[in-house]
């Protein structure tokens, strides 16, 4: 798999978008139907977050905490950015969220372990299978965190060259077992998971743009 060019991608860019925007809020519990997607209020806030993302991934490997605010306050009505300031329940097996107190830290831990010369060696997926499973488990925000780490997956893979990658709400169940696993460190079924979506996204550029027979 080869990351497509900008020109070879972009008659698909739109349509990935919004599949990306789509099956964020569907994976969240959202109901939405693709016929009237794009004429719906909160679809057209994901995909002013994915913008944001894009712009961001031109500019650095790693995301910021600031850009992590961002992509949360934009993706959750209401939201603020705001870290959470109350223990969390646990969402996931094997997940222990990140005391209020040491949120900061920990993220802080995170994207420097994800800026480290051994993660910038790393394939996309792999890097989204780290920063997946650790994001959610600290659960920085008291909602809204699958969501905003689902967004940010997007960001490995466009600063790697690659389209906008989403997981579908078909995936769910799956998912989790895969996430629950990543948590305590066992990420393959995570990075595999991941790097079909990527291919899924990178085939339907592809495609678009007269790549493939």
């Amino acid at each position: 798999m080869t990351a497509a060019s900008d020109a070879e991608a972009l008659p698909a860019l739109a349509a990935l978008r919004l599949e990306l925007a789509v099956e964020t809020l569907r994976l969240t519990g959202v109901a939405i139907e693709r016929d009237d997607a794009e004429e719906n209020d909160t679809v057209r806030a994901q995909l002013q977050v994915i913008a944001v993302i894009e712009k961001s991934a031109e500019e650095r490997d790693v995301p910021n905490v600031e850009l992590i605010r961002k992509v949360h306050q934009l993706s959750n009505p209401g939201a603020d950015g705001r870290f959470r300031t109350s223990d969390a329940k646990p969402q996931f097996h094997n997940a222990r969220p990140s005391p209020p107190r040491f949120i900061g830290a920990k993220l802080d831990n995170l994207l420097e372990w994800l800026s480290a010369d051994s993660a910038q060696g790393m394939f996309p997926a792999q890097r989204m299978a780290l920063w997946f499973a650790r994001f959610v488990e600290i659960a920085p925000f008291d909602r809204g965190n699958f969501r905003t780490g689902h967004l940010l997956l997007s960001f490995f893979a466009c600063s790697a060259g690659y389209p906008p990658v989403s997981l579908r709400v078909d995936e769910s169940e799956p998912l989790r077992e895969d996430l629950e696993r990543a948590i305590v460190f066992d990420t393959a079924p995570l990075v595999s998971r991941f790097s079909d979506a990527m291919s899924r996204a990178l085939r339907v550029s592809e495609e678009a743009a007269g790549v493939l027979e």
